[in-house]
């Protein structure tokens, strides 16, 4: 058997990154013109992955189908699409079990922007010889999250989700009588996991395991012994999966924290990626990077596209524009006078002319001046 597979869980809703989602499956939503799903093929590709690569539907299944039928640049990956409905996270691994051949394999999410040393990670996961293995990273607010505790090999000792001060006073006491522990309470699940071939006959037998983080894990930990990998915590790690992180992630890929993986582009000038062809500039008009250009773009005079910003295809803007910070999908008509600023415009709306959008703004797809899909996101970040 080869040595390495992999399993990458798409079929989500995408509820929280609605209205992003509301006509389009949230691994095809463009990250600086890329969608989300090619950052996790490109992962796993630059790992070496020579297994079949299972990406498991659900939510217009159909779209992501066709989006690989149309295109051609994952070919020399073994990616095969199963048509099934799973019930949840560790249901779409059982039922891909099938096209699982090989002696290990990971899983991983198509939400998640990640530059994670994967092959470090693997190699960790065959030197523990456990039946799983997880990512850790470390985050600013662990209460949100919860804690993972650890013993001095790795070994995860317990999940606590979101626990008080008295249960982790518990928790501490009553296994550091048992062993040496390292308390690590401020990393979190990334969602990329490894598991020996071994786990999908526990999966089978055990059909009312369903989602890994409630069931699979402190079920594989209890019986068998699972690692937590947090050898490495430098790396770039962003969970899309809201319209506030959602920009994030394209500020982010834009300034390469998420390297050696970049924005869709033909070329790159001076932090600016360009697919195919530079717009032209009319007179008073400037592109600040960095920034993320796509094709047939058309600029009016006097505009101003400022740092952190990532235009689509087929976008028209108008003369005497602003747009700072903000991520604009394909098909979108911004006539003059139109400020924004942290802002997030789906495919196909119409911008009229002096509008001022607010920092924050989210607008769905296909505006018109009848109907918007139009929310507001949480105003603490800066793009800094």
């Amino acid at each position: 058997m080869t040595e390495w597979s992999a399993i990458v869980l798409a079929g989500g809703i995408g509820s929280r990154l609605r209205p992003l989602t509301h006509n389009i499956p949230k691994p095809l939503v463009p990250v600086a013109n890329k969608p989300m799903i090619d950052y996790n093929l490109e992962l796993l590709r630059k790992a070496g992955i020579t297994g079949k690569i299972a990406i498991i539907t659900r939510y217009m299944r159909e779209e992501i189908i066709q989006y690989f039928k149309e295109n051609d640049h994952f070919s020399d990956l073994d990616i095969v699409l199963p048509v099934f409905d799973p019930l949840d996270t560790a249901d779409a691994v059982r039922k891909s079990a099938n096209y699982i051949d090989t002696d290990n394999f990971i899983v991983s999410m198509a939400d998640i922007v990640t530059n994670i040393p994967l092959q470090d990670f693997m190699a960790f996961h065959q030197e523990k010889n456990g039946i799983a293995s997880i990512t850790l990273k470390d985050v600013a607010q662990p209460r949100a999250f919860g804690v993972i505790m650890l013993n001095q090999d790795s070994r995860i000792l317990l999940f606590l989700e979101k626990p008080i001060p008295q249960e982790l006073s518990l928790a501490t006491l009553t296994f550091s009588k048992k062993e040496t522990i390292r308390l690590q309470s401020n990393l979190v699940n990334t969602g990329i996991y490894a598991f020996k071939h071994d786990v999908l006959g526990i999966l089978e037998s055990l059909d009312d395991l369903m989602d890994f983080g409630k069931d699979v894990f402190p079920y594989l930990a209890r019986e068998y012994g699972i690692y937590g990998w947090a050898e490495n915590l430098s790396y770039y790690w962003m969970d899309a999966g809201n319209p506030q992180t959602y920009l994030y992630t394209n500020w982010d890929v834009l300034r390469r924290w998420a390297f050696p993986y970049f924005p869709r582009a033909t070329s790159e000038e001076n932090n600016v990626w360009i697919n195919h062809k530079y717009p032209s500039l009319p007179s008073g008009t400037v592109i600040e990077p960095p920034a993320a250009l796509g094709d047939e773009i058309t600029l009016g005079s006097n505009t101003t596209i400022r740092g952190h910003s990532v235009i689509g295809d087929r976008v028209s803007i108008g003369n005497n524009c602003e747009i700072e910070a903000s991520v604009i999908w394909d098909d979108v008509v911004i006539e003059e006078n139109v400020k924004m600023k942290n802002t997030v415009v789906c495919n196909g709306v119409l911008i009229p002319a002096g509008s001022q959008l607010s920092e924050g703004t989210v607008i769905g797809p296909n505006f018109t001046t009848d109907e918007i899909i139009i929310s507001e996101i949480d105003q603490t970040f800066t793009k800094d």
